[in-house]
C-alpha cells in the first residue's frame, strides 16, 4: 500500500480505475501507527492524479460537521504534495495528521 488514511468515521472505498488509484478497506491487520478506528487502502499506480485523494478527503468531510483524518503515506514526494494540497485548504472543524509511514 501507498498510503493509509484513518478517521474516526466509516470510510468510502473507491476506485479510480482510469487514473490508476484504488481506494479500498483495510486488511484483517491494523497498522500500529493507526490511531482512529476505520481505515482504508489507498494504491497509487500514477503519482500526477494525487488531486484525487484530496477530493475524495474533502469529500468525505462535507459529509460530517467534524471528522478527524491521520494519514500514513510510504513515499516522501507524495507525502509533501499531499500535505501542501491538504494544508493549504483545511476546513473548520476538521482535524487531520499527516505520517510518513
Amino acid at each position: 500500500m501507498d498510503l493509509f488514511i484513518a478517521s474516526n468515521r466509516q470510510l468510502p472505498i473507491r476506485y479510480f480505475v482510469n487514473e490508476a488509484i484504488w481506494i479500498r478497506r483495510g486488511g484483517c491487520s491494523k497498522h500500529p501507527q493507526l490511531t482512529l478506528p476505520f481505515f482504508v487502502e489507498v494504491e497509487i499506480k500514477n503519482s500526477f492524479n494525487l488531486q484525487i485523494i484530496t477530493e475524495y478527503i474533502y469529500e468525505f468531510q462535507r459529509q460530517y460537521k467534524q471528522t478527524e483524518i491521520q494519514i500514513l503515506i510510504k513515499d516522501t514526494s507524495i507525502l509533501d504534495t499531499i500535505q501542501e494540497m491538504l494544508i493549504n485548504n483545511m476546513l473548520s472543524n476538521h482535524s487531520i495528521t499527516i505520517q510518513q509511514l
